[in-house]
């Protein structure tokens, strides 16, 4: 029989262990054991009798309280937890984030959400929920409160008193149903010091959404699928990943695969961490793990529980072959983001038109954006005008310097005073802006009002009226505008499938790029239109397209690869010598620089000018672009006869996360009008232009002939100059010709 070297053990044991792994991480913990040995019998000396035989050994066999779970939390029931009902920002807002997963906080003197809880049928419906609470040390006690609906039952008022830490708030509801639930939180939080826009961030109540909901008064139920979901909806829900570990032995392309499943079934609203089954760490609520099948079997998939009563999805994989998973993902209660409304050019469209009822702000500092969306093939970049018409009021009495700031894709259009005229609602205003603010895809309208304290380091005195309502019958009204396009990254980017996106099979870190890939497509929304000609192909240095062939490596590495800093950065400089005596002469100075005229430079200045000038693009290459550029991947053309293939480079310190919140907001702002987009972690990109002109995709007419050549005239005024220039000169040709034909005749 012929052994196995034991220098090859290590690497094939977890191979060996991969089928087992299952049974393995879902078993419970094992209780250890203390067993006392027996005493060493040493045999009797020479002359000595021989001892009384000691008694038997005996072995404890009662748990160690070291390894033994508490009984408390053992005993502990069973929770349904609250979660949002739609997708909330990941940083700090004025109203509702989650700036942690798992985490709610809500922001501001006021502050409100709409939150839900799934109960089962089959069990008894609780009678009360459990809130975990955490408020800011500035919000005021006496005066501070949260109000609890649930479903169509009167608010009940909760005081809010935890500053040291979360503390659990009973609270006794007989509104309760089986299946779902709506519960309303609106919190009242004053400052208890200051008062003004600042104090408004200073004010905020946390609720835990792992510790909160409904205490289920029978035990953990068995798995199952439906089960599965519901955790899977609540942990996506808030804030959480979802955690895929990938056992040794498992084809990357069923991983991917089981990623863009998984994907689908959160609609792009959640992550997926992989990891391995041997990582150690905190086990997360809801998991999946992926194993290939014991002998090639069939694949399979069974739903479990882990030690701590976690549901498990486990997945059993016969190469990149992965079983049906539609039964256990077709329950995921997750409501898909309501899409953008599309704004009609050269109709007005009303807020309520665009979703969006009257707003309403009572917030020192207060931002509401309505988001819209334009035609894909709208392009101005003239100096047409849409029109805003404006319905809006405020409170009387509001401190001096009080503004409301009228935003257009951030750029603010105008600034209203709110100091005077208040009390009652404003006769309609006009806003004229530059329709060139706007473009194609998603675009927002933004209202951000800003209240001084008055005084601002005392409380806010109570108020009973509403500081600021803009009515939903305000109205706006785009231009209409000749389908055009300007080429870019970013129409290309609005056809891109999740199942576009592949991984580079000759990068050198392939399993990094292949956990990218998967990563990245999976937190891809759905697309409204797919078109299986967009792909994209996530890589390393290690292939470079075509379209790079020109481009400097150093530039290109100096713009990815993170800048060590030099050797003597920490040393301080020496201290300097002065030495201040009244005899000294005074230092010398720089000779002034010579400030004549010179035709050369103004030559130089002009040119650089009309250079920076000519074109609504970057006037150098992508090497000269690059230089003191900073970013975490790039994301390029493959081949430029090959626009629908695009590659996505990512550097050593690439975050898949960040890049992937980066290329989100390119895809839906359409901002890629670019051959190249240098992307960070942080969500910014910088988009890199070459001279392309804007596609017209429709004919000519006396319509749309200004519009038309307005586009082409701001796209690019030094050509739209010369071509006029041209035109004037090749005029006076054949007056000329004319001129000289009489003067001949006359002649004669």
């Amino acid at each position: 029989m012929t052994r196995m070297p034991k220098s090859l053990l290590p690497a094939f044991l977890p191979r060996l262990l991969a089928p087992l792994l299952p049974g393995l991480l879902l078993a419970g913990g094992a209780l250890a054991q203390d067993i006392v040995l027996p005493e060493p019998v040493t045999a009797p000396e020479p002359g000595q009798a021989a001892p009384a035989p000691a008694p038997a050994a005996r072995i404890d066999a009662a748990p160690a309280i070291r390894d033994a779970a508490p009984a408390a939390a053992a005993a502990a029931p069973p929770l349904a937890r609250l979660a949002p009902l739609l997708a909330l920002p990941d940083e700090v807002v004025m109203g509702a984030s989650l700036p942690r997963p798992g985490i709610l906080r809500l922001t501001g003197e006021v502050a409100g959400i709409m939150l839900a809880l799934e109960l089962p049928a089959d069990q008894p419906v609780p009678q009360g929920l459990q809130l975990a609470l955490r408020s800011a040390i500035n919000v005021l006690p006496d005066s501070a409160a949260i109000e609890v609906a649930v479903n169509d039952a009167p608010p009940v008022a909760l005081p809010l008193h935890s500053f040291d830490g979360f503390q659990l708030a009973e609270l006794p509801t007989p509104a309760l149903v089986a299946g779902s639930n709506r519960i309303r939180l609106a919190v009242r939080q004053p400052h208890r010091v200051f008062c003004g826009p600042e104090a408004s961030f200073g004010v905020w109540t946390e609720l835990d959404l792992t510790r909160s909901g409904a205490l289920m008064s029978q035990g953990v139920a068995a798995a199952s699928a439906q089960g599965f979901a519901q955790a899977l909806s609540q942990q996506i829900g808030s804030g959480a990943a979802l955690t895929v570990r990938v056992a040794p032995g498992v084809d990357p392309a069923a991983m991917r695969q089981l990623a863009l499943v998984l994907g689908a079934a959160m609609q792009g609203r959640g992550w997926i961490d992989f990891a391995s089954p041997y990582d150690m760490g905190p086990r997360p609520a809801v998991s999946v793990l992926l194993a290939p099948a014991v002998d090639a079997q069939t694949p399979s998939v069974a739903y479990r529980r882990d030690a701590t009563g976690a549901p498990v999805m486990v997945v059993a994989a016969r190469g990149a072959e992965l079983p049906g998973l539609a039964e256990g993902l077709q329950a995921v209660a997750l409501p898909p983001a309501p899409p953008l409304p599309l704004l009609h050019p050269g109709k007005a469209r009303t807020l309520a038109e665009l979703g969006q009822g009257d707003i309403i702000g009572n917030t020192r500092y207060f931002q509401q954006d309505v988001g819209f969306r334009l035609p894909d093939d709208w392009l101005l970049l003239a100096n047409q005008k849409a029109r805003l018409q404006l319905h809006y009021g405020h409170a009387e009495n509001l401190p001096a310097g009080a503004n409301l700031l009228v935003k257009v894709n951030g750029q603010t259009v105008r600034l209203l005073p709110l100091d005077r005229d208040g009390g009652r609602l404003l006769p309609p205003l006009d806003i004229g802006f530059a329709a060139r603010l706007l473009h194609s895809g998603a675009n927002r309208l933004s209202f951000e009002m800003m209240v001084p304290g008055n005084p601002p380091d005392m409380a806010c005195p109570p108020r009973q009226f509403d500081m600021l309502v803009v009515a939903q019958d305000s109205a706006l009204t785009v231009p209409v505008s000749p389908a055009m396009q300007l080429s870019g990254l970013a129409s290309v980017l609005a056809w891109l499938d999740p199942a576009g996106v592949t991984p580079d099979p000759k990068a050198t870190e392939p399993q990094r790029i292949d956990r990218a890939a998967a990563q990245l497509a999976a937190a891809m929304p759905p697309p409204e239109g797919a078109n299986p000609a967009v792909s994209l192909l996530v890589t390393d240095f290690s292939t470079l397209p075509a379209s790079l062939a020109d481009v400097s490596l150093r530039a290109l590495q100096g713009a990815l690869f993170a800048q060590t800093p030099p050797a003597d950065a920490g040393v301080a400089a020496p201290a300097p010598q002065f030495d201040l005596g009244a005899g000294d002469a005074p230092a010398a100075t720089a000779p002034a620089k010579d400030r004549a005229w010179s035709p050369l430079a103004w030559a130089a200045r002009s040119r650089d000018r009309i250079l920076a000038s000519a074109f609504l693009a970057s006037d150098q290459d992508l090497s000269d672009w690059l230089q003191g550029r900073r970013g975490d991947a790039l994301l390029i053309a493959a081949e430029t006869e090959r626009p629908q293939a695009l590659q996505l480079i990512l550097g050593p310190q690439a975050d898949p996360r960040g890049i992937s919140r980066t290329l989100d907001g390119l895809q839906s702002s359409r901002q890629g009008n670019g051959a190249a987009a240098l992307l960070s972690n942080d969500g910014s990109w910088q988009v890199w232009a070459p001279v392309v002109p804007p596609r017209l995709q429709e004919p000519v007419t006396l319509a749309n002939l200004f519009p038309i050549l307005g586009n082409y005239a701001s796209w690019s005024p030094l050509l739209f100059a010369g071509a006029l220039l041209g035109l004037g000169l090749l005029s006076v040709v054949p007056a000329l010709i004319v001129v000289i034909v009489f003067r001949k005749w006359r002649l004669r």
